[in-house]
Parts: structure tokens; C-alpha cells; sequence
């Protein structure tokens, strides 16, 4: 058996040293790499470089541990899918502390809300109460006190009609409009009533005779009364005129002098010596026909005097109301 041993070549023996160390080359490559550092997996195969066995085994594993890492990560990947990165969650987390921010917020503002609408419903259930006690004191006195009167009809016999009336009522009782009424009846509430002097017209030959003056004019407050019986005096006296002035032989047919400048020859006669009287009147009586125009008589009368209607209009007047009363 010795001799056997010592037999054996050095080649042999070279061989067998070799074929151990490809098994445990074998046994390492069949190990995985899964787990190795890089070093070790580098140099693990550059030992297989040159042995196509090796090679082979080598490539075997690596494509085991391929798919071994590839189950791995997918097995990860199934494993962490409801997981967010940390980046997101951070941002997350933020916009959470924001909402809840904006939560406590609007819960303060509900609760805030809440407490001034307790105080609106108050409110309101006291202004129902209110309302329905009104409400029942105004049927109660609808069915105990007289209707207030239509005010407006009232100003038709206003100067100024329904706009100056409107002016003067706005914001007065029943008995203050009554007070109102009866003064501007009277010319109580006319521009000219506390007018002291009226200024004189001038002399231009545009302005009626009877009042031309430079001088301030007395105003002596001429009330409707006085007014009318004046201008019922002066009709009367024109319609005498007229007849004396037909009745003259140099008289023209159907001529009849202006009433503007009757006016002016009724003063002189009724006050002959007495120029300042004769013009105090004339101005009283403008300012009275403009006062009381809305009278029938004394707006006819002021239309004449002015222009604006012819004297027939007062005779076919009277004569229409002698004939009435004749009927009667």
C-alpha cells in the first residue's frame, strides 16, 4: 500500500488538489449571493472566469437570486403599498394641521353665528308681538275714530296747487292742516303777508299806469273779502263808463277803454287829491288778485287785467247768472 502511495505522480496528485477546489468552488457558487457584499460577490466571479463549469454555475445563480430579488421586491412592494413616502406625509400632516386650524375656526364662527342668531330670533319674536299689539290697536281705532280726510282735495283752492300744498302739509296734524286751510283762505300764508312795503315797478310805459312809482308802497293786507267788493266796485263803475263813452257823439262804435286803464281812472276818482292812496290801493289789489285768484270772480277779473281774457267773459258770466236766478 506504501508502495502504491509512493507510486502515484506528482500530476495526480495536482489533479485531485484541483478537482477539490473546483467542488468547493461549486459548493460556494451554488450558495446566494443574496445577503454578500459587492467585494465578495466580484471576487467570487473572477475565480470562474476561466472555467466554463464554473462559469455556468456561476450564471445559474445569478439568475436564481435574480428572481429570488425580484419576488422580494415585489413582496415589498405588495407589503408597503398603503404607505406613503415620508416627504407626503409630511405634507400630509401639514395640510391636517391646517384644516384643523380652519375647523376650530369655522366652529367658532358656528358657534358665534349661533349666538347672535338666538339674539335676531329674540328680536324677532318681540317685534311680531310688537307688530300684532299695533296691529290690533290700529283695527280698534279704525272702527272707533273718523277716517282722516283726503287733504289733496284742498289744493285745487291753493295758489300753487298740489305741489305748494304738499309743501305746507307734509309732516302736520288734522288741526294744523285746518289752520293752514283757513290762512291761506284768508292769505295768511302768503309770501306778501309779512311784506311790509312793496317795492314800486318804475315808470316804464310797460308797467300799468295806476302803478307806476319808484317809491315803497304801504302794504295794507287786503283780505278776500276786501278784494272782491273792490273789484265788484270797479266793474260796476266800467260798466257806467262804457255806457257814458257810447253815449258821447265822438265815441266809437263798439269801443270800450282797457281794464288796466279803468283801473287807473276809478283811483283818481275815488281818490282825487290822494296820489300815494290812489297807488297803495293798486298795489294792494294786484297782490290780492294774485292771492285769491282761485276765487271765480277774482281770477276772471285778474285775467282781464292782465290780457289773458277778454272782459266778455264777465258779462256772459253775470248775464248767464241773472238769467239763473230769474229761472229760479
Amino acid at each position: 500500500m506504501n508502495t502504491d502511495e509512493g507510486s502515484r505522480s506528482p500530476m495526480a496528485t495536482t489533479t485531485d488538489l484541483s478537482s477539490d477546489v473546483n467542488r468547493a468552488n461549486i459548493e460556494e457558487l451554488q450558495t446566494s449571493f443574496l445577503g454578500k457584499t459587492s467585494e465578495y460577490i466580484n471576487a467570487r466571479l473572477n475565480t470562474v472566469l476561466d472555467d466554463p463549469v464554473l462559469l455556468r454555475v456561476a450564471i445559474r445563480r445569478c439568475r436564481l437570486d435574480c428572481a429570488e430579488a425580484e419576488r422580494r421586491i415585489n413582496k415589498l412592494k405588495e407589503d408597503n403599498k398603503e404607505y406613503v413616502s415620508k416627504s407626503e406625509y409630511l405634507s400630509l400632516q401639514q395640510t391636517h394641521d391646517e384644516l384643523v386650524k380652519s375647523s376650530e375656526q369655522l366652529k367658532q364662527n358656528f358657534r358665534n353665528a349661533k349666538v347672535e342668531y338666538n339674539g335676531l330670533k329674540e328680536a324677532l319674536e318681540y317685534l311680531i308681538k310688537d307688530r300684532d299689539k299695533y296691529f290690533t290697536l290700529c283695527e280698534t281705532y279704525r272702527a272707533t275714530l273718523t277716517p282722516r280726510p283726503n287733504w289733496e282735495r284742498c289744493a285745487p283752492i291753493i295758489e300753487g296747487g298740489l305741489e305748494h300744498w304738499k309743501e305746507l302739509s307734509i309732516g302736520k296734524t288734522s288741526n294744523q292742516l285746518v289752520d293752514i286751510l283757513l290762512n291761506e283762505i284768508i292769505g295768511g300764508n302768503d309770501i306778501y303777508n309779512n311784506v311790509v312795503n312793496f317795492i314800486g315797478l318804475g315808470i316804464d310805459p310797460t308797467v300799468p299806469k295806476f302803478l307806476q312809482t319808484t317809491s315803497n308802497i304801504r302794504n295794507r293786507h287786503f283780505m278776500q273779502r276786501d278784494v272782491s267788493l273792490l273789484i265788484e266796485d270797479i266793474w260796476k263803475q266800467k260798466i257806467e263808463h262804457d255806457l257814458e263813452q257810447q253815449n258821447t257823439l265822438d265815441a266809437k262804435p263798439n269801443f270800450k277803454i282797457s281794464l288796466a286803464d279803468f283801473v287807473h281812472i276809478y283811483f283818481k276818482r275815488r281818490f282825487p287829491d290822494e296820489e300815494l292812496l290812489q297807488l297803495e290801493w293798486g298795489y294792494n289789489l294786484v297782490t290780492g288778485c294774485r292771492r285769491f285768484k282761485t276765487s271765480s270772480d277774482i281770477g276772471i277779473f285778474w285775467s282781464v287785467l292782465l290780457g289773458q281774457a277778454d272782459e266778455e267773459i264777465y258779462h256772459k258770466k253775470h248775464l248767464f247768472s241773472d238769467n239763473t236766478q230769474q229761472d229760479s
